[in-house]
């Protein structure tokens, strides 16, 4: 049976531009700048690799946890009537359950967002297996977040596709030794995420009928 396993912020959901707001709001509440550059060193990553930038960034002159909860604050406050979906998001995941695919998550967010996104978009059922950032000890771009969900469905990583937007994401698919495709989202792609991709896909419309033609060929 095929699988795939999904990156869920800027994949899934069009979430990232949310949270890059809700960064600069708070950075203008407390007068912080440089925010921009390192929330995308911090795309794809956990809170925890988050922290460590933080401090590598501001030392003691910012205090990561009333930083992180003042940006929840924002964020709630902006996904009050929901979380937007990503274009194709229901039309490929339908798609995969028709074809048979097991789907699998891997999220560096931690699980009680991740549960909450999973609920409030539908997109649960669509799932079997969740493996999100605070289930692990290390980060994206290690691939131990890819290697638990093709373990947790019995998947060979060689033969299991992997879908990301982001550079820490797509290295840690690709070291997994998955078939990763990159679907742009905030950050362009440079050498080094096409080197880690197995292709580069506008939309998540265009990884259907890219999978649609794997399984033609293999057929």
């Amino acid at each position: 049976m095929p699988c795939i396993v999904f990156d869920m912020d800027g994949v899934l959901i069009d979430s990232e531009r949310l949270v890059l707001r809700s960064w600069e709001c708070v950075g203008r509440d407390l007068g912080i700048d440089g925010l921009h550059e390192l929330f995308y060193r911090c795309i794809g990553t956990t809170h925890a690799s988050t922290r460590v930038r933080f401090a590598e960034r501001f030392g003691d002159r910012v205090d990561y946890d009333d930083f992180r909860n003042r940006t929840r604050v924002y964020y709630m406050q902006f996904t009050k009537d929901g979380v937007p979906l990503k274009p194709g998001v229901m039309e490929l995941l339908s798609w995969l359950r028709e074809h048979g695919w097991r789907t699998g998550l891997a999220s560096s967010s931690r699980e009680a967002n991740v549960r909450r996104n999973m609920d409030v978009t539908g997109m649960g059922p669509y799932f079997d297996t969740l493996v999100c950032g605070d289930m692990l000890t290390v980060s994206k771009p290690a691939p131990d977040i890819y290697l638990r969900a093709c373990a947790e469905l019995c998947a060979e990583p060689s033969l299991a596709y992997a879908v990301e937007d982001s550079r820490n994401g797509i290295i840690a698919a690709s070291a997994a030794g998955m078939k990763a495709l990159l679907v742009p989202d905030m950050v362009p792609p440079d050498e080094v995420m096409r080197s880690h991709a197995a292709a580069v896909l506008p939309d998540l419309l265009a990884v259907r009928d890219y999978l649609a033609a794997e399984e033609t060929k293999s057929a």
